[in-house]
């Protein structure tokens, strides 16, 4: 059955930030060609109510949008459980985020001083890489005694998504919003777990350092020196070990005190 159709936009105008194909982000292409009949929430099928909520975010009508953030967080995230429904879901939610003609959409008048409905989904965002991660995917085996080898798709896909879905998410970080800029951030270190967006954590740092890193809240305080931390350990295993004798016998010896070299010189 074909959906109602509440508005389309053209491919994400971030898309440039990462080399992809611009369709795969259009909002409208990706509700209209997933299968939602196949997927499953987590009510059972995914079609008609997931592409109805979702198409549903964009409508700045507060009752319908209510509904379809429920919809996110008690169908396509239930206490942390992630669904089929859940991969396509993201990506357009991602879309949707990331697309210039739908930021009036996602700046309704009724938001007033509440957090900011684009803020609510990027947090959704973050919350979904959270309980996707590598590291929740290990506690989970850990606790169900699953083999280290047995893939979880759900959790798979969704992560595959992240090279696509960044560029929206970094179009907020210069939001006028603090909060927003705050919930941008968390969902890109979230995904800059991606070894594809590892080249991206050297221009993070900073925002991370003065933003995150000074946050109000904990959570994101915590968050932010667990990245530096985990991206400064990771740079330092990336660098070529330094050689304190050169065997031509020109080099400097291990006491020099000379600088090895630029720390701005990417390390990915």
């Amino acid at each position: 059955a074909q959906l109602p159709r509440l508005g389309c936009f053209p491919a994400g105008h971030y898309a440039g930030l990462i080399e992809m194909n611009g369709d795969k982000l259009n909002p409208c292409a990706i509700i209209d060609l997933t299968d939602w009949a196949e997927l499953e929430n987590a009510d059972g099928s995914a079609f008609p109510v997931t592409p109805t909520k979702l198409r549903d975010l964009a409508s700045g009508d507060f009752s319908k949008v209510t509904s379809s953030l429920n919809h996110l967080y008690d169908a396509l995230l239930n206490d942390g459980v992630v669904y089929s429904a859940t991969a396509p879901a993201f990506r357009y939610v991602a879309a949707l985020l990331g697309d210039h003609e739908s930021r009036a959409a996602l700046t309704p008048s009724w938001d007033g001083e509440k957090f900011p409905l684009r803020g609510k989904l990027l947090s959704w965002l973050a919350d979904v890489a959270f309980d996707v991660s590598i590291e929740q995917e290990q506690r989970i085996r850990e606790w169900g005694e699953y083999s280290p080898t047995e893939p979880f798709p759900d959790f798979l896909n969704i992560r595959s998504i992240y090279p696509e879905a960044f560029p929206g998410v970094a179009s907020y970080f210069d939001d006028s919003d603090p909060r927003v800029v705050e919930a941008a951030l968390v969902a890109a270190v979230r995904f800059l777990e991606s070894p594809a967006l590892a080249m991206h954590r050297r221009r993070l740092t900073p925002l991370l350092e003065n933003v995150l890193a000074q946050s109000s809240s904990e959570r994101h305080r915590s968050l932010a020196s667990e990245a530096l931390a985990s991206w400064e350990q990771g740079r330092m295993l990336m660098e070529p070990p330094t050689d304190p004798l050169p065997s031509d016998g020109r080099g400097k010896d291990h006491n020099s005190h000379d600088k090895r070299g630029s720390v701005d010189e990417p390390p990915f």
